[in-house]
């Protein structure tokens, strides 16, 4: 499947989570096996892990994690047209939102493979290898996704669903403004950030590819 077939699959706007949750487990599937990015034509980057983000901006489903919402902004915001690159302080996100529906969406690359190099962890890293190092100033960038063969049997290939790096529960305070979900217990289902201790995120949207 192409890229914006892929993202125009997609069946959001006023769903429920499980209906979200399964949605993102396919396209996961084609996005991690079914193809990859070419820039300027020599250069192949191979998807690892993807986190997706959704937020509905008159529904009940909400991710106050997600910046290029209405509600995080603060402010109307345009919808950005399917299968734009939206570069922000955590690293790239694809996006593919809906303005009749009224949603948001997008999957933020945050483990990646360059050829037959290790895989890169590191999400901001991507800025470089995809438009920096390399890129003559003259010449515009050209990125392409280019299909791969996948296997017949999508059911059999695997994938690791799983909690977004770093994005704690939120939760709403008095004024009905959403916080991050501060907590001093130390288990599984939470994480340390800087000097804070968090809830984990309870959507599973992170997906990673099993070698």
């Amino acid at each position: 499947m192409s890229l914006k077939e892929i993202l125009s699959s997609f069946n959001g706007g006023s769903s429920s989570e499980t209906n979200i949750n399964e949605e993102f487990a396919r396209m996961a599937k084609h996005l991690l096996y079914g193809g990859h990015f070419r820039v300027m034509n020599s250069k192949n980057i191979y998807l690892e892990e993807i986190e997706f983000y959704y937020h509905e901006e008159d529904g009940r489903i909400k991710d106050p994690i997600m910046y290029h919402t209405n509600d995080h902004e603060g402010k109307p915001l345009p919808y950005y047209k399917l299968g734009r690159f939206n570069m922000h302080t955590s690293g790239v996100d694809v996006t593919f939102e809906n303005e009749e529906k009224h949603y948001r969406a997008s999957f933020l690359i945050r483990a990646y493979r360059v050829d037959n190099n290790p895989i890169e962890t590191r999400s901001t890293y991507i800025y470089d290898d995809m438009f920096g190092m390399g890129i003559p100033f003259d010449e515009p960038i050209e990125i392409e996704w280019v299909e791969d063969q996948m296997s017949d049997d999508v059911k059999s290939l695997t994938l690791k669903g799983t909690w977004r790096r770093n994005v704690p529960e939120y939760k709403k305070d008095d004024d009905g403004k959403y916080i991050k979900e501060e907590t001093e217990e130390i288990n599984d289902n939470t994480f340390a950030y800087g000097k804070s201790r968090y809830v984990k995120c309870h959507k599973p949207w992170r997906f990673i590819k099993q070698h």
